[in-house]
């Protein structure tokens, strides 16, 4: 996986002294590998942990593990230990685009156009921006050329279907004419806020003059969970490490 700027690489350390508990550490991107370091048990006796690593998305025996110093001469000797209890677990909060957008799986040509979409909880008169449609490198053309990147304001029919109307005018978009729809697309939120103008449409109020709610939106937090395993005792001195490649490429077997 990558991150948002292909070939950008993202970092970030933080330094705290650890109360002898798991901690839950909030973080600026989702990681793809984390490092916590115990700057106290670096050369301690046999038996500490001054590393521990994680790798998202590796399997269970492999995602997190222990540097372990093995010998008396401290920090002299090091093995490696499945980290399998009370390690990294990730703790992000719900929210992000994920919660904005929804796929399409049918769209008619009629007036008004009618879109068919995986359960997702629109309101009239939300503003939409339509993807993935009409030519996309593959072999066979998506269709709906016409409707792609364009932005619509939608019209509620149930929980999977919704018609189009033009954001300004307010007109049913007529797709009759356009190229039949073929298969993908998606329908994703501008905005989590209504049309500025009347009829007045649930859960907003109906009085004079209309004030609609605020826009808002709902980002994923970035959070892990340090676990008792790993934060040592109270009083160790930490250094959290995290990163985001700029690019990962699986090779698969190579032999």
């Amino acid at each position: 996986m990558s991150d948002l700027h292909y070939g950008q690489t993202m970092s970030e350390a933080f330094r705290m002294v650890s109360g002898g508990a798991a901690y839950t550490a909030t973080l600026n991107f989702d990681p793809d590998m984390v490092i916590l370091n115990n700057l106290t048990t670096w050369t301690g006796t046999a038996g500490g942990f001054p590393r521990n690593f994680w790798f998202k998305d590796q399997t269970t025996a492999a995602h997190a593990f222990q540097q372990v110093v093995t010998d008396t001469a401290a920090g002299a000797s090091f093995n490696f230990a499945d980290l399998a209890t009370n390690g990294f677990t990730t703790a992000n909060t719900s929210g992000g685009v994920a919660t904005s957008q929804c796929t399409i799986s049918a769209i008619t040509q009629a007036d008004p156009c009618n879109i068919t979409h995986s359960a997702f909880t629109f309101q009239t008169n939300q503003l939409v921006r339509i993807t993935d449609l009409g030519p996309v490198g593959d072999a066979t053309d998506r269709g709906m050329d016409e409707l792609e990147g364009k932005r619509y304001r939608v019209v509620v029919v149930d929980a999977t279907h919704i018609t189009l109307k033009d954001p300004i005018t307010g007109e049913a978009i007529d797709s009759s004419a356009y190229v039949a729809y073929v298969s993908g697309g998606r329908l994703t939120l501008e905005s989590h806020s209504l049309a500025l103008n009347y009829p007045q449409v649930s859960p907003y109020s109906d009085t004079s003059p209309y004030n609609p709610n605020a826009f808002s939106y709902d980002p994923i937090t970035y959070r892990m969970t340090l676990g008792s395993t790993i934060m040592g005792t109270d009083g160790d001195v930490m250094l959290l490490q995290s990163f985001k490649y700029g690019n990962f490429v699986d090779l698969g077997d190579i032999g």
